[in-house]
């Protein structure tokens, strides 16, 4: 009969492990939420008991211990912050053409961010998770957790400096921009019309164009919309091989 053995130093590896795919379910609630509790402790350690290495626990003290803990867990949600950006891109998307057609506040609750959610930012929102899991975005988080477990060993801190929030600054910059070029032809088109009925209301003033108004943005928005969703391929594409850049410069900023 085979017994299995753990000795300390693979349990203090695994327990490193874990708390650093933790730090990045924590980093990223786009994915996380989605998963009831038991699911996100169970991804958790199954993705850690591939990724430990034993340790050495001879000379690791309880405040060594205690700030390895720290330092996996901080890389994991800097890590997990990255990979979401790629989401934060198509909300901010979804959000600047729910202000723009006049559906920002036909918001309601979202019971899996926790937090109020308009009609595009949510519709937005689940597409963009639909296809980065049909692209192969979690194959590329995991191996980008790997990658940091190679480049920021377990046990030991990493030196991170000011060049560590200048990355993330640029990141989120960057998919900002995106956002904002994603919503642009539906933006554009609600501008055009907002400007079509601006100029038939000057010229036809004893009509209500106001009650005509309200329902054609809709449209427009919901046409715009149509044709921004066409694009998400491409976009969660490029997110995609982006969030590889920009987890392979954060790890070697560590």
């Amino acid at each position: 009969m085979t017994e299995l053995t753990v000795d300390a130093e693979s349990i203090a590896g695994i327990l490193m492990a874990i708390t650093r795919v933790a730090g990045v379910l924590l980093g990223a609630p786009q994915f996380s939420r989605r998963l009831p509790t038991t699911g996100r402790v169970a991804l958790a350690t199954a993705v850690g008991l591939f990724l430990a290495v034993p340790l050495p626990v001879e000379a690791m003290t309880l405040a060594r211990m205690i700030s390895a803990i720290v330092v996996n867990l901080v890389v994991g949600l800097l890590l997990g912050f990255a990979s979401t950006l790629i989401l934060q891109m198509f909300i901010v998307a979804g959000g600047l053409l729910d202000l723009s057609s006049g559906l920002a506040l036909s918001s309601i609750f979202d019971p899996l961010t926790g937090r109020p959610s308009t009609v595009f930012e949510r519709m937005f929102d689940l597409t963009a998770v639909t296809m980065f899991f049909i692209l192969g975005g979690p194959h590329l988080l995991v191996a980008g957790i790997a990658g940091s477990v190679a480049a920021v060993p377990l046990a030991e801190a990493p030196q991170i400096d000011s060049s560590v929030a200048d990355a993330v600054v640029e990141m989120v910059g960057r998919f900002f921009v995106a956002g904002l070029e994603i919503a642009m032809p539906a933006m554009a088109a609600l501008f055009l019309t907002e400007i079509v009925f601006g100029i038939a209301a000057r010229m036809m003033p004893e009509a209500n164009l106001f009650l005509l108004g309200l329902p054609a943005r809709v449209l427009v928005a919901i046409v715009g919309a149509g044709v921004v969703l066409l694009t998400f391929p491409t976009y969660v594409s490029g997110g995609i091989d982006e969030m590889e850049r920009m987890l392979v410069g954060l790890i070697n900023s560590l």
